[in-house]
């Protein structure tokens, strides 16, 4: 199965659109559950590691924060460089792979041993 080019330039964009409200997200937690917040204790509450939270939430603004940057590169490049054609939907597809595979491997906090 094929996709046009342009189609392909748009779904990328509205990849970048979705990442960068996620990190939009992701950033708003981390900056509402910093040590000066007032909010902090309504976000957090009575959770048993919040440290790792928001490592976590930090990390997931980063990887967000990168496919944005990725996904706009790519569409600009589609879009202003390439005459149209016919693209093979297997790129979407890898792409998306890329991406899920990022946020899982991103999401993963390590456990400090206790020593």
């Amino acid at each position: 199965m094929n996709l046009t080019s342009i189609s392909l330039s748009y779904f990328i964009l509205g990849i970048a659109i979705a990442a960068i409200a996620a990190y939009l997200y992701f950033k708003l937690l981390v900056t509402k559950t910093s040590p000066e917040s007032p909010q902090k204790d309504k976000i957090i509450g009575q959770m048993k590691d919040p440290e790792s939270w928001r490592i976590k939430n930090v990390r997931m603004a980063n990887v967000c924060m990168f496919w944005f940057i990725v996904s706009i590169i790519i569409f600009a490049s589609i879009k202003f460089l390439f005459r149209v054609q016919l693209i093979s939907i297997i790129y979407l597809l890898i792409y998306a792979v890329l991406i899920v595979l990022s946020f899982i491997f991103a999401a993963r906090v390590e456990k400090k041993a206790s020593t």
